[in-house]
């Protein structure tokens, strides 16, 4: 490891503390008051101090080396979900967290980047033949499967995306995708008739009808499009939006942190945040270029795709366009695991742009590992 600050990318480090900062600035405005911060205002703070020294800790790390541990992080992120399984208090419906010393840890976030290492590596390594796609199918459908058991129908789906997207980045034939295409939706009937919870079909039901139970499974969609309506161009201002401030507005610093910003910041704030994602997925992809090393480029292509889709599920759910999954958006939701999991996920990327000079004329003790 050697820090060389040059090859630091500020701009990305930049966009990512600024949406960082947005975030926080709304959890203040709809879980706090005059007179003191809120504790989720508090430990998403001091979850911020991790989640940035494990951003600098990764960015300076020499990604080439995770290629030797890949079975090793898959298999640890198999043991986390099965722990989690045995042990994990049953919160709202689910067993995703572990609580240790008093905070939630959500392994599925983590299992995320261990699946985003694994999958760049195999790729890596076989590149896009049958074997490496079958491989890949088993490699997402096992940690999907465990996911979804807990349930947490939001980041299987997640990682599903993830995987489909990027197969089809990798060049595999359309006549392939529209094979997995189908069993996708063989899958999605067997999973509404076995596996889906009552309250996970509502979601989808009213995501087809609206109206159908507008003060049951329909009422988060409603108030948040009647949150995202109410903000105008420049907003209602921090702490002054009524659906938020009078907690009509359910998980508005969570799932729905996106209608509060929009009904406290308006159209303004909305394009803030979007401006925002566009520079941060912008470097991702100026990096990607950078560097000519198979392993680096998958790397850094699943981390732009995470951060895509989440931003689009997201938003079209905050916007009544998607189901709700649950799916916070990265950075500016609260909760710890995800900001954690999203800085080391953006951290590696900075490290492939870190040692990017060495694909020029790598030095021979990376050629003897690699």
């Amino acid at each position: 490891m050697y820090i060389n600050l040059k090859n630091f990318d500020w701009i990305l480090t930049g966009s990512a503390v600024l949406l960082f900062a947005i975030g926080q600035t709304m959890l203040f405005s709809t879980t706090s008051d005059v007179t003191f911060m809120s504790s989720l205002f508090i430990k998403q703070f001091i979850s911020f101090f991790i989640a940035l020294s494990l951003y600098i800790f990764f960015s300076f790390f020499p990604y080439h080396s995770l290629r030797r541990y890949v079975v090793a992080i898959y298999l640890l992120g198999l043991f986390s979900l099965l722990l989690v399984g045995q042990i994990a208090p049953v919160i709202r419906g689910t067993t995703s967290r572990l609580t240790i010393y008093g905070s939630q840890i959500q392994p599925s976030e983590f299992m995320k980047v261990a699946i985003i290492i694994t999958l760049a590596g195999l790729f890596a390594r076989l590149s896009v033949t049958r074997l490496s796609l079958a491989t890949s199918a088993v490699i997402v459908g096992v940690s999907v499967g465990l996911i979804a058991i807990e349930p947490d129908i939001g980041m299987a789906a997640l990682i599903c995306l993830l995987w489909g997207t990027l197969i089809v980045f990798l060049g595999t034939s359309w006549r392939t995708v529209s094979l997995i295409l189908l069993l996708g939706v063989v899958v999605f009937v067997g999973s509404w008739f076995w596996l889906f919870a009552d309250y996970q079909k509502a979601r989808l039901s009213t995501f087809i009808d609206p109206d159908r139970d507008p003060l049951g499974a329909g009422y988060n969609i409603n108030q948040s499009i009647v949150a995202f309506g109410s903000g105008g161009l420049f907003g209602r201002g921090l702490g002054h939006g009524p659906q938020s401030q009078l907690k009509f507005l359910p998980e508005k610093h969570t799932d729905f942190i996106l209608a509060s910003v929009g009904e406290e910041l308006g159209f303004v704030g909305i394009c803030l945040i979007t401006g925002l994602y566009a520079v941060l997925l912008w470097r991702i992809v100026d990096i990607v270029h950078i560097t000519k090393d198979p392993f680096g480029q998958y790397l850094a292509v699943s981390v732009f795709l995470t951060l895509l889709i989440s931003f689009f599920i997201s938003a079209g759910m905050n916007m009544g366009l998607l189901p709700v999954t649950g799916i916070p958006l990265p950075l500016v939701s609260y909760g710890g695991s995800n900001l954690v999991s999203t800085m080391i996920l953006l951290g590696l990327v900075q490290s492939v742009k870190h040692y990017s000079h060495w694909l020029r004329q790598p030095p021979l003790e990376l050629t003897e590992v690699t």
